[in-house]
């Protein structure tokens, strides 16, 4: 495959291009003229990346008016941005400036009703489908998909004695899987946060992108990425708290001995990680503290650590007189946090942790509660795994 001629242009959420799992988004041209590209099939494209800014092209024959805006949780902001017909008939045209880069979560209004524009970008955000589109940040292209080995992302099933139902898991395998069949790999289970499912790191993380673009810089070990649905209750039951079921009796009962029976992996927790963003932070900290002899590694992205909630409280785990166990039971204890979020010093839980003499790796970036945030929080994490 010629990567430097990968054509994305097809790509979506429904129908996969190779083993990239890339939204729709080339690189420009080297003379720098053709312009970088974001949509499917129906020309002009949804959206392109134009110097002055991002375009946006919608096709509705039957609409008096068009708008677009960013959903809560944006930089992008909710104001409605107004779309123009253009003089091709039933279409309606804007470039709207100043779009902060990376994901900004969109909502469509066809005369003043919301509209989930079918020709755009599509992911599950905010507990439903809902069009995005990522903004190349000239910052930052960690993310990026470059001329480079890739690895493999597939979807695996597999049914769960606890929830006592058929689950599915996305699973990235790293360049040379599949030719390297006596090599044995370390795995890492990376959980989403609130009103997303387990694809989040893969359309909106690109997750398998930077793990390809880390490996061929030598700056991290190859492993296996599983991403589960963060939503797991036993049969009869439903949600009582913060978090939504138990996802450590899922993840230590069925998940893990799937993983490490379906794929070549080493099976101890010197080789296992585990993290996750907002909510799935806390269900890491949940599912690691309390089984102690599972993960070595424990990756904690715009989450709290303690008693955060009664329900989830981890308190008793990082105490000054459970220190010394603490710090021989874990290699790794990361938290990350966005400026915008509350990082801009260490946070109180986190100085009551080192106060305690619990070793903390504190990575602190630009950022509000946003997938640009964990984009960073991975790159940084990945590279001191294993």
């Amino acid at each position: 495959m010629d990567h430097g001629k990968f054509d994305t242009l097809n790509a979506s959420p429904v129908n996969f291009s190779e083993t990239d799992l890339w939204m729709g988004m080339i690189p420009a041209s080297a003379d720098g003229k053709q312009p970088r590209r974001m949509g499917y099939t129906r020309e002009p494209r949804a959206i392109e990346f134009r110097p002055e800014g991002v375009e946006f092209n919608v096709y509705a024959p039957d609409a008096s008016s068009v708008e677009v805006s960013g959903t809560r949780n944006t930089r992008m902001g909710q104001e409605k941005r107004p779309l123009h017909k253009t003089e091709k008939e039933g279409w309606w045209q804007a470039v709207i400036p100043g779009i902060p880069g990376g994901v900004q979560f969109l909502y469509y209004f066809f005369d003043g009703k919301e509209h989930l524009y079918e020709h755009a970008p599509v992911c599950y955000a905010h507990n439903r489908l809902c069009n995005f589109v990522d903004v190349p940040d000239p910052e930052f292209d960690f993310y990026d998909f470059k001329d480079v080995p890739h690895g493999t992302v597939r979807c695996e099933y597999y049914r769960s004695s606890y929830t006592g139902t058929l689950r599915n898991c996305w699973v990235y395998t790293p360049p040379g899987y599949e030719e390297n069949l006596d090599k044995k790999y370390p795995v890492l289970y990376l959980l989403h946060g609130g009103g997303e499912n387990e694809t989040g790191w893969i359309w909106q993380g690109k997750i398998n992108l930077i793990m390809d673009n880390l490996l061929a810089e030598g700056n991290c070990k190859e492993m296996i990425v599983v991403m589960n649905f963060g939503h797991a209750y036993a049969p009869g039951t439903q949600q009582a708290g913060v978090l939504p079921g138990q996802i450590d009796q899922l993840l230590i009962k069925d998940c893990i001995p799937f993983i490490e029976g379906r794929f070549r992996t080493f099976k101890d927790k010197a080789h296992r990680a585990i993290a996750g963003l907002s909510m799935g932070s806390y269900q890491t900290q949940w599912t690691a503290f309390n089984n102690p002899d599972y993960f070595d590694y424990i990756g904690i992205f715009s989450g709290t650590v303690g008693n955060a909630f009664p329900e989830v409280s981890t308190e008793q785990f990082t105490t000054a007189e459970k220190a010394e166990e603490f710090n021989a039971q874990h290699k790794l204890l990361f938290f990350s946090r966005g400026m915008l979020e509350g990082g801009e010093k260490l946070p109180g839980e986190l100085k009551a942790l080192t106060d305690n003499g619990i070793k903390v790796e504190y990575f602190l970036c630009d950022g509000i509660h946003e997938w640009q945030t964990w984009r960073k929080s991975a790159h940084a994490f990945l590279k001191l795994l294993f």
